[in-house]
């Protein structure tokens, strides 16, 4: 069963991959906020049915509700707002390799968060991840000539909210973490948390824009609605329910590690749509990121 839960765990991180490259060109076209807020009504409302389908929807105790509200606030109203910021202007791979950068932000927040304890190879992999990330900064500009690799707009914006993006996911998750630990069920604490960032994402939209801000869905294209649903239903829908089971089954380190192989497994994929051979530096900052992975989840 655990060799089926790391599978499992593979699997995940693949599915973010393809979600990944599924999102560049429709946050592109309408924008990070309004991009977002149609991909999380899509969730929400997917996830919602799935629940009443099921018979499983039930809100916790407001002392468990307001815990996941932040996190749904934080980790993915935030979170989600800067990734697709960070993807719109660095594209998916360099988005993704800034996004991994969670990892060690999780061992530092658990160590004053959680009173968790660590050994010393724990911090060798959060160096590993910090130097893989500043290995594909330095070596941007050769990463390709496809306009997936190409900037767009301010790069250190771009670097900002990547690094923000993966800051607010390490938060949002120690956020939930109580409520997680008393037993809410994993699909209504995800359904809570996609609605609560649909909400402010519309907000957001309406105050910063008013009724002009929803114009940019009357143009958009039906391939986009497309896979903004699909990049949804991939992400957050199939990738975190494999993730969720594999941690079920299998040791919740490996599969940490096994799930953030998504840097990696984008590059043949890239190279596979692309027809661009992945660069050296680009290969070597992808490793050197899951090494560091691997090294902070093991034995901690």
């Amino acid at each position: 069963m655990q060799s089926l839960g790391y599978l499992a765990a593979l699997a995940a991180a693949t599915t973010w991959a393809l979600s990944s490259l599924l999102t560049v060109g429709p946050v592109r076209e309408l924008g990070a906020i309004a991009f977002n807020t149609f991909r999380m009504l899509c969730v929400a409302l997917a996830l919602s049915v799935l629940l009443l389908m099921t018979g499983n929807f039930s809100l916790p105790s407001n002392d468990l509700l307001w815990p996941l509200i932040a996190s749904g606030f934080i980790g993915i109203f935030l979170g989600d707002t800067f990734l697709f910021g960070c993807v719109k202007r660095l594209g998916p791979r360099m988005s993704g390799l800034l996004f991994s950068t969670n990892a060690p932000m999780s061992f530092v927040i658990g160590i004053y968060w959680l009173d968790e304890t660590y050994q010393l190879v724990n911090f060798l992999g959060v160096a590993l991840v910090t130097s893989g990330v500043m290995l594909a900064l330095v070596f941007r500009r050769t990463a390709g000539t496809h306009h997936w690799e190409q900037s767009m707009g301010n790069v250190g914006t771009g670097i900002l909210a990547g690094i923000l993006a993966a800051l607010c996911q390490s938060l949002g998750t120690f956020i939930a973490f109580d409520a997680m630990q008393a037993g809410t069920h994993p699909a209504t604490a995800t359904t809570i948390r996609v609605w609560v960032a649909f909400i402010f994402l519309f907000l957001t939209l309406f105050i910063s824009r008013g009724f002009k801000g929803f114009h940019v869905y009357q143009t958009m294209k039906a391939l986009s609605a497309l896979r903004i649903i699909a990049s949804g239903f991939l992400g957050m829908g199939l990738g975190m329910s494999l993730l969720l089971w594999a941690i079920k089954v299998a040791p919740v380190g490996i599969v940490a590690t096994l799930s953030a192989t998504t840097p990696v497994i984008m590059l043949p994929i890239v190279w596979l749509l692309t027809k661009e051979r992945p660069q050296i530096a680009s290969i070597w900052a992808a490793v050197t990121v899951v090494a560091g992975v691997a090294l902070v989840f093991s034995s901690g």
